[in-house]
């Protein structure tokens, strides 16, 4: 009887080892959002000299400090694994001018820190290849012009989601200016680096 009791144990723990064995425990994983995935924001965003300015012949030169500021709105589309396309249009004023900013060409890398229904974090760090700034001046004979400066900027973005809407902040951000275009009498083509502290914070839906 007691071997067979042994033997009953035996088995008993021979299963269990094998169910053990048997069950794989998968990690989780942060699906991100489909590609197609929108957004709509409305944006600021106020730029800061960081050195006297060489750029703004057509207007006025920005000393070290100056502000350019920027409002309008923006859109962004998932294109991919995580990747995010953004484009965005603002008027300007800065230079001594106003006009108009637009930014089509920014990507983005939308780096999942909290998924969960109806609530979502993401660092996003972002490069914008070209933005270009058309200001509406005047010419050396007071005539109406048009002057075009161009840039290139990086900057980590801070992303919240709730439900349909959601929010961003990027306090870390730079903006470096390298070329203007003038066109009337006295225009002109110049080059530069222009460094400019950037900050961005919006609000928006996703749909």
């Amino acid at each position: 009887m007691r071997s067979w009791a042994l033997l009953g144990i035996l088995a008993s723990a021979t299963w269990a080892n094998t169910a053990a064995a048997d069950v794989v425990v998968e990690p989780a994983v942060i699906e991100p959002y489909p590609p197609g995935f929108e957004r709509f924001s409305l944006i600021y965003s106020p730029e800061v000299g960081l050195a006297d300015g060489t750029l703004g012949e057509a207007a006025n030169h920005l000393p070290n400090g100056a502000t350019v500021q920027n409002i309008g709105f923006e859109i962004s589309q998932l294109t991919g694994w995580l990747a995010r396309y953004h484009a965005q249009l603002d008027f300007t004023s800065g230079y001594g001018a106003n006009g108009v900013r637009l930014e089509p060409l920014g990507f983005g890398w939308a780096l999942p820190l909290i998924r969960a229904p109806g609530f979502g974090l993401e660092l996003e760090p972002l490069l914008s290849l070209a933005d270009g700034i058309l200001f509406f001046t005047h010419d050396d004979n007071n005539g109406s012009n048009v002057s075009f400066l161009l840039g290139s900027g990086a900057e980590i973005q801070l992303n919240m989601i709730i439900g349909p809407f959601y929010a961003f902040l990027s306090p870390i951000g730079i903006e470096v200016r390298w070329l203007e275009i003038t066109n009337g009498v006295g225009g002109n083509t110049w080059t530069g680096a222009d460094a400019f502290w950037r900050f961005r914070v919006g609000i928006g839906v996703q749909y």
